[in-house]
């Protein structure tokens, strides 16, 4: 019997992130090296570093590792792997080769684990395109897993996650609950037919055709620990201009079976510090239960992408995501010009 991944690990659903404001204020007091072939670095908050070649070739790089989010080592790397690999593509770009980066405890009887973690990573490399082309490896009580990824993009293709624009479509590709279901695995409540839907969005790469990528998409990231409303407030704020955006409480995906969990007390700290910071961003429009709020302010690991695009092509967008795969794709929202302190307008 496989040794349950999760009993491994001391977080509780997500890996925890580093509060945003005090990332911001470590980052404050680094001195960035000014380079105009640095096109995205860590000023904007953005899914990945891109660095111009030449006119027509861009190097996106990104890093990310996960503590254990389910039971099974297997799908455990694969979700790690598809969460890293999220970050390229959220950039437009195409991942090229990938590094793995492990933290795993020098027991030779847990090591079967550590094998199938890596497998499942690198199985998803190659179905992203990429190539494994090594690792480097800490002893850690507490295991931990994600990737180094290198991709490649067009320079003048990239797209940023504070770009949109008044009048914009907001389109959410997967459904939210992850952190939820993962919490309610570490529980040991969860349902089978809950977790094999998580499993099912969190293994999804996030990878979308060039069809797609060639519409008029202003703003592009993809929804991970700081949650929707977090990774909004991001597209909105950086942007520098005076932006808000109004969401429909009633179109956003939720991964059904979530809302029993959340009254059964499965909410991770995590969704819960994201609503401390968060939430002074947001204007209520309805009343809203607990267990419908929390879900927006709940961290997603390989959560779905957040597309800001041209509302005469989104109906368009949506057709092509639901072939190629996103089936619970929707329009969530809009992005509207805002003074106001409350940007994020829940209707």
């Amino acid at each position: 019997m496989i040794e349950k991944l999760m009993q491994m690990t001391r977080a509780s659903g997500c890996a925890a992130k580093i509060n945003p404001k005090d990332l911001e204020n470590f980052l404050s007091k680094i001195k960035q090296t000014k380079d105009k072939r640095l096109l995205a670095g860590f000023e904007h908050n953005e899914d990945a570093a891109v660095y111009k070649l030449d006119e027509n070739t861009g190097i996106v790089f990104t890093l990310d590792l996960i503590t254990p989010v389910v039971n099974d080592p297997y799908t455990f790397g694969q979700i790690a792997a598809t969460n890293s690999l999220s970050d390229v593509f959220a950039m437009g770009g195409k991942p090229l080769m990938a590094l793995n980066i492990v933290c795993f405890p020098e027991e030779e009887r847990k090591y079967h684990l550590l094998d199938m973690i890596l497998q499942g990573g690198a199985d998803k490399v190659a179905e992203a395109g990429g190539l494994l082309a090594g690792g480097h490896s800490v002893n850690d009580k507490e295991p931990k897993y994600g990737l180094a990824v290198v991709g490649l993009v067009d320079p003048k293709k990239v797209i940023y996650n504070n770009t949109p624009e008044v009048g914009d479509f907001l389109i959410l590709t997967k459904p939210l609950g992850v952190g939820i279901i993962s919490t309610a695995i570490k529980g040991e409540i969860a349902e089978k037919r809950v977790v094999d839907k998580a499993v099912f969005w969190m293994t999804k790469l996030n990878k979308l055709s060039q069809e797609l990528l060639e519409l008029n998409i202003h703003s592009l990231t993809d929804v991970t620990g700081f949650g929707l409303v977090g990774h909004l407030s991001e597209m909105i704020l950086l942007s520098g201009k005076e932006l808000g955006v109004e969401v429909s409480i009633k179109d956003i995906p939720v991964i059904d079976g979530i809302y029993n969990y959340i009254n059964m007390g499965m909410v991770s700290k995590g969704a819960m510090r994201n609503q401390k910071i968060y939430s002074c961003l947001v204007e209520k429009n309805i009343n809203l239960s607990f267990e419908k709020e929390i879900v927006l302010f709940d961290p997603q690991t390989s959560g779905g992408l957040l597309i800001s695009i041209d509302p005469q092509q989104v109906e368009k967008a949506i057709k092509l995501l639901h072939q190629e795969g996103f089936a619970e794709s929707k329009i969530i929202g809009e992005v509207i010009k805002s003074k106001s302190k409350e940007r994020i307008k829940i209707c």
